[in-house]
């Protein structure tokens, strides 16, 4: 927290980069959310997005996300940039998009916004940007000296990306020490034995997300292992998010699986599918066991993940045949014709004409 407010605080005059990168669950999100409150306490306006693996082959969609709230201020760019950045984001008819013209566009818009009040860019899960979004991200970090603009991004260990051979700065995310983990352990799984508070603090090695998810899980069901598999904590942590898949009533299990394999979190889209998945009327109120299961949370009509490993999570706990089955019913409730044959591709095996046309 000291490297990202001096980090904030330095934006303010001069303009700073700074990228976090660490495992699943390491706690960058929170970070990312305390960033955020400084920024806004210290007179930001900040732009906010975060990557979705569903949207990471859909062309500036990340981009759109974050300068959607100052797309209003293009006036400010010259007219091949504005023509350029609104072209991107099918908003103006124009000729196809040069990945360049767009991050120097864009870039400029920010600094334009810039002039007024400081702004601080937040992005999320940088690794599952679109490639041109990331890549227009990775630009406007590198050209905001002396133009009031913070950008701050967080990225898992382990993927390449532009960003993280840009010269940008970086801040490894680690585990939490022994004594911290205890303590979380305490409060959060108080019921158990110091013996199995001591294996769980042993398999979880620090991280805060499985410290908190791992007992109940492992032992929620009256089960308790006799040793831990060797499995990587990303995987773990996605068992465990997908393991409260199987209690679920069917109904909430058709909807959970919907919003996980939709690209958008639209409450009515994911209701509109989960009704063709399940092949009858499907209201809002059978989210609720998963509310209660604390894997999701609905919020002004939209459907948001806990944690994006909930997402994974649910995933990888259903069948590929319920996977194919979901995204076909996704495609099937829409009329974008791009997302539609984005879900009709994730529908199917193999070779396809009428999807491949």
């Amino acid at each position: 927290m000291a490297a990202i407010d001096g980090m904030l605080d330095h934006a303010v005059h001069h303009g700073a980069s700074l990228v976090l990168i660490g495992d699943p669950g390491i706690g960058k999100s929170a970070l990312l959310h305390a960033a955020d409150d400084h920024a806004r306490q210290g007179g930001f306006l900040v732009l906010q997005a975060s990557g979705v693996e569903s949207e990471a082959q859909l062309p500036f969609a990340g981009l759109h996300q974050l300068l959607l709230p100052v797309l209003d201020r293009v006036d400010a760019l010259e007219t091949v940039q504005r023509g350029a950045l609104l072209s991107a984001f099918g908003l103006r008819d124009g000729p196809a998009p040069d990945p360049y013209l767009i991050s120097v566009a864009a870039t400029r818009l920010v600094q334009a916004v810039a002039t007024q009040a400081p702004v601080a860019v937040i992005v999320d899960d940088v690794h599952w940007l679109d490639p041109q979004s990331h890549d227009a991200l990775v630009f406007l970090a590198r050209h905001v000296d002396e133009n009031r603009i913070a950008v701050l991004g967080a990225l898992r260990t382990g993927h390449p990306g532009l960003i993280t051979s840009a010269g940008i700065p970086q801040l490894e995310i680690t585990g939490l020490d022994a004594d911290a983990a205890a303590e979380i352990l305490e409060h959060h799984a108080a019921g158990l034995t110091p013996g199995d508070r001591r294996r769980i603090q042993q398999e979880a090695a620090g991280n805060p997300l499985a410290l908190i998810e791992l007992p109940s899980s492992r032992w929620e069901l009256g089960t308790r292992p006799t040793e831990f598999e060797p499995t990587n904590l990303s995987a773990r942590l996605e068992q465990a998010f997908g393991g409260r898949m199987t209690v679920l009533p069917g109904p909430t299990r058709d909807v959970v699986l919907i919003a996980a394999a939709s690209s958008e979190p639209a409450l009515g889209e994911i209701l509109a599918a989960a009704e063709v998945l399940a092949g009858g009327p499907i209201t809002a109120d059978v989210l609720a066991p998963a509310v209660e299961a604390r894997l999701l949370s609905v919020d002004d009509e939209e459907v948001q993940f806990r944690h994006p490993l909930v997402r994974s999570g649910v995933l990888q706990a259903e069948t590929l045949s319920r996977r194919h089955a979901a995204h076909g019913a996704v495609a099937e409730v829409l009329t974008d014709p791009y997302r539609q044959a984005w879900h009709r591709s994730q529908a199917i095996i193999g070779p396809d004409d009428a999807v491949a046309d």
